[in-house]
């Protein structure tokens, strides 16, 4: 009669590979998890740039649509994009807080008006970045026609914003 006490196979599993497995977890862990948050600032950044260039296209359809003149107000301190008037943007939009809005364009809070024709009298650049990621996007635009690009951010995270500094994709 053969004995299956010793045999390896109906083992359990030892408490040293048991912390091997846990050590090995830990680490992987260790490395993951900062990438993972990373990854998701980096696309709340994406995300918000996205919402205040479709703000403004937008806003700029509306004024060539309804035949007047439409502004959007860029709330830096509120984090918000509102049209003035109402109907020159279907709703407003509210940008995560932990996103930062910087940029140049002039007025109280800064704007671009739109003519009937969807030009503008305006030309500037609005950056947008987060205290977790070293990334940040841009968006400019031009005077007249109202031309836009994005791209990369590559200025300070601070101070005044400048179109030269922002690098299209």
């Amino acid at each position: 009669m053969k004995c299956y006490l010793h045999n390896r196979k109906y083992m359990g599993i030892t408490l040293t590979e048991t912390l091997v497995v846990a050590i090995v977890i830990g680490i992987l862990a260790a490395i993951g998890v900062p990438n993972l948050f990373g990854l998701l600032s980096r696309n709340r950044v994406d995300e918000a740039l996205a919402q205040i260039e479709g703000a403004i296209k937008e806003s700029q359809r509306q004024a060539i649509r309804q035949g007047k003149s439409c502004r959007i107000n860029i709330g830096t301190s509120t984090n918000t994009i509102s049209g003035n008037p109402s109907d020159c943007l279907f709703s407003t939009r509210d940008i995560e807080s932990d996103i930062t809005i910087r940029t140049n364009l002039s007025g109280s809070p800064p704007n671009i008006l739109f003519s009937a024709k969807g030009s503008t009298t305006k030309s500037g650049t609005i950056v947008v970045s987060s205290e977790t990621t070293d990334m940040q996007k841009c968006f400019v635009i031009s005077l007249g026609l109202g031309i836009t690009r994005t791209g990369e951010y590559t200025g300070s995270k601070t101070g005044s914003v400048s179109a030269s500094d922002c690098q299209s994709n």
